[in-house]
């Protein structure tokens, strides 16, 4: 939305020209390089204080700022620009905290009672970017966007990211589990624990590992539920071990926003099974839907791979866009995995129709089938190329 906000001192022609061409300017510049709010901030505006006139607020998108700039400079030199970038090269680092709780929700807005878009797990780099009234708007390393309780958050300062880069990071590789206060299971317990976390080894023992948390609170893990860090960021993603990722899921309840195996939506689980084979994708089923390389448009098994993925929704028409609104992965046989909501949870499904757990109406609404392994990296990046990581992991993990 673009916001003017004048005095009634500043009604003169000239003035509502310069209104005018900066509406113009804003809306266009908007459209064009931040149109998706799920992973681009827009909160630009016009401020006109007795004919002074200022471009106000934050954003994500380095190409918009340098456009709106370049704009200021050639077409409205009076014009202040006043707009705070929030991205690599912008003002503030990258990453500046670290989620403290093994999850997090991220919300639309700066509400509990509002839609849940996502979640982010315990140890993982953000950027916050800004904080109000116990809430703060955080960007995630898939560029998802979404306000979370302040009190869940691991605020860094500089030095304090430079020693979590350098330490000895694991990654939790069971679906779920404890750490405790003692290492004993039957001692306090200290926090749950969900695949993907991520924490800093301090002590390892025969069967317990000491651990500590992005806010320096210890606790023990059984040593076998946890992997060092480089063998999730580095790992090399194969088909099998996709499959064998996908099927410890089977069964956890689905919730739309999720993305943890406390509760889990159809891109989440994607998202959850390429991450723990050292994928970083993008978060949504229709942005998933636009990388890798398309196999058919037909619901059809042949030719299909374990790991590729199964997109529905609504194919375009000569008056209708494409709407992807699930995915789900093949794991062979003719078989698919997905977190469907009609089912609410995890399931395995066939894609032959003889076959009982066969769904009749997919083969309508099937839009394609994707390859990503031995695709070209355009969309999705490696763990280790993502920009976010980059933060907090070295090339010895």
């Amino acid at each position: 939305m673009v916001l003017v906000v004048i005095l009634a001192s500043a009604c003169t022609s000239p003035t509502r020209r310069t209104i005018t061409g900066l509406n113009s300017l804003l809306v266009s510049t908007h459209q064009q390089f931040a149109p998706d709010d799920r992973i681009e901030l827009w909160d630009v505006s016009v401020h006109s204080d007795s004919g002074h006139f200022q471009l106000i607020g934050n954003l994500t998108s380095q190409e918009a700022f340098n456009v709106l700039d370049e704009a200021l400079k050639q077409q409205f030199p009076e014009v202040e620009n006043r707009i705070i970038l929030h991205s690599e090269g912008g003002e503030g680092p990258l990453v500046n905290g670290l989620v403290n709780n093994s999850v997090i929700h991220l919300r639309r807005e700066p509400s509990s009672k509002k839609e849940l878009v996502t979640q982010a797990r315990l140890g993982a780099p953000v950027r916050i970017l800004k904080t109000e009234g116990g809430k703060s708007l955080i960007q995630v390393a898939d560029g998802y966007l979404g306000w979370v309780n302040t009190t869940e958050l691991h605020v860094l300062s500089p030095e304090e990211l430079t020693a979590y880069k350098a330490a000895d990071k694991v990654v939790f590789a069971a679906q779920y589990g404890m750490t405790f206060s003692e290492p004993d299971e039957n001692s306090m317990p200290v926090t749950d624990l969900v695949i993907g976390n991520i924490l800093v080894k301090i002590m390892e023992g025969p069967q317990f590992t000491q651990l500590k948390y992005p806010d320096g609170r210890l606790g023990w893990v059984r040593s076998s539920d946890i992997v060092p860090a480089g063998e999730v960021f580095y790992k090399s993603t194969q088909k099998e071990n996709l499959v064998q990722s996908a099927m410890k899921f089977h069964g956890i309840p689905y919730l739309w926003g999720g993305t943890s195996s406390k509760n889990i939506d159809c891109s989440g689980l994607i998202c959850n099974v390429y991450f723990m084979n050292g994928m970083q994708l993008p978060r949504d089923a229709d942005m998933q839907a636009l990388i890798g390389k398309e196999l058919t448009t037909e619901f059809v098994s042949e030719g299909l791979e374990p790991g590729d993925l199964l997109f529905f929704g609504r194919k375009a028409t000569e008056d209708k866009e494409e709407s992807v609104t699930h995915v789900a992965m093949y794991i062979g046989g003719g078989e698919y995995i997905h977190s469907a909501g009609w089912k609410e949870r995890v399931s395995i499904n066939s894609m032959d129709s003889t076959q009982d757990h066969f769904i009749e109406r997919y083969p309508e609404i099937f839009v394609r089938s994707v390859r990503l392994l031995g695709e070209e990296a355009v969309g999705f990046r490696p763990i280790a190329e993502n920009k976010f990581y980059q933060e907090i992991i070295t090339p010895s993990e």
